[in-house]
Parts: structure tokens; sequence; C-alpha cells
């Protein structure tokens, strides 16, 4: 995984303003975003780290990642930023799967 992917979430997941002001805006003006707090990465990277993420998680909590993995059903109504900032790296944390 990539660990600066990670902890720029987490870094979002303590500034809930700077998580505001990103939510709604394209992943290029959010990957600018985290270089400019010093996380360099790329859109690959990125995608991979999450997609990764995902289904390793999938995998923890034996349930199939697919179209009806239970943890998306918490992004409806929001966008995706935010369920990545508060759902997925606390689920990650929770389960142990990252550091």
């Amino acid at each position: 995984m990539t660990g600066a992917v990670l902890e720029f979430l987490r870094v979002l997941a303590g500034r809930p303003e700077l998580l505001e002001t990103l939510k709604a805006k394209g992943k290029d003006d959010v990957l600018a975003a985290a270089a400019d707090l010093g996380f360099t990465f790329t859109e690959n990277e990125f995608d991979t780290c999450v997609w990764d993420a995902e289904v390793r998680l999938a995998q923890r909590r034996g349930e199939p990642f697919d179209a009806r993995f239970p943890l998306w059903q918490t992004m409806w109504g929001r966008y995706y930023l935010e369920y990545l900032v508060t759902d997925l790296v606390t689920s990650l944390q929770e389960t142990g799967l990252t550091a």
C-alpha cells in the first residue's frame, strides 16, 4: 500500500475543514492539495492504494468485494472522499490492516 495516500486521508480526518473544502472537488484538485501538504503520489498510486485497501478490508471481513460490498452502503448521500476518510481509513485501522 502507498503509505502517503493513507497518511493524507488520515490528515483529512483530523482536519474536517479541509475535508469539507475538498470533498466536492475533482481528483486533480485533491491530488494537488495532497502535494501542497507534502504528500506526493500519482493518481494511479492513489487509485491502486484505495482499491487494494477496499479489497483487503473485504477479505478481512469475509465479505465479497463486488457491487454489494457492505461498506459502500455507508457512502450513499456523501462524497467519495468523505467515505474514504471517515469509513475506509477507520475500518482499516480497526481491523489492523494499517499501522
